[in-house]
């Protein structure tokens, strides 16, 4: 058997790690605002919240279609793609932010 060494061993593969600073901590620090957010077809997807400090997130609904899927990948990188641009939380609410994919709608 002959050493390939154009393939990676074990020992070199380098461990890769998210930055915790790559966007919005999940933990809201007092009362949250949400926008539900719709999907090109009208349907709801689940909802964006932000503490308006420093915390945001999405939360998909609880049955969400087999094609729905994608929405909260695609909302996890809008919010992160804001984070990296300096968008305070507090201006995550701004349905500029998700269209033309999604439309968003404030929840009172």
């Amino acid at each position: 058997m002959t050493d390939t060494p154009n393939l990676p061993r074990f020992h070199d593969a380098t461990a890769m790690f998210a930055d915790e600073n790559d966007s919005y901590d999940f933990k809201a620090k007092g009362q949250v605002r949400r926008a539900q957010v719709y999907d090109r077809r009208g349907r709801l997807l689940g909802d964006v919240w932000t503490d308006d400090r420093q915390a945001a997130g999405f939360s998909i609904i609880d049955d969400p279609e087999p094609d729905m899927g994608y929405a909260e990948s695609r909302m996890d990188r809008i919010l992160t793609e804001a984070y990296k641009a300096g968008t305070p939380a507090s201006q995550l609410l701004d349905p500029a932010l998700y269209a033309p994919d999604f439309e968003l709608r404030l929840t009172p």
